[in-house]
């Protein structure tokens, strides 16, 4: 049987970081696709399939920065949140540094994971490791 290829979205707006989660999953021992996007308004295009994102995959796994211009990941898991079709879905945040105020809004919009973004080689396949087990647990069920 076919393992079913995972679909991983993720929302920075910083290329270095993207470039970071690259190669995080380089590692991983599952077939994935990954799509990304820079900022909310995207992020949001491409969840509800808007033009240009009209083909846009179902994600498995969101991925989302908390520092964005404009509207910031916060925002996008509430709307996430207050989406029927899209609540179940994993959301891991993501961060350089979790603010007392980031930690208060983790608390009540309870995302599956925060985490701070890798600054180290083991923090990269630690957080590899995260996601396979995240993807493992969403895609088991179907």
């Amino acid at each position: 049987m076919a393992v079913r290829r995972a679909e991983i979205f993720l929302v920075e707006d910083n290329p270095v970081d993207v470039q970071l989660l690259h190669r995080c999953l380089r590692h991983a021992t599952f077939p994935y696709h990954l799509s990304v996007v820079n900022d909310a308004e995207a992020a949001l295009a491409f969840l509800q399939r808007h033009a240009p994102y009209t083909e846009a995959p179902t994600p498995d796994l969101i991925l989302l920065d908390i520092y964005l211009l404009g509207k910031s990941g916060w925002d996008i898991l509430q709307w996430l949140k207050a989406t029927p079709a899209l609540a179940p879905l994993p959301v891991v945040m993501l961060t350089g540094v979790l603010s007392s105020l980031d930690a208060q809004l983790r608390d009540h919009l309870q995302p599956t994971l925060c985490l701070e973004k890798p600054l180290t080689v083991e923090g990269a396949r630690d957080l590899t490791a995260i996601l396979e087990e995240l993807i493992r647990q969403n895609t088991s069920a179907d």
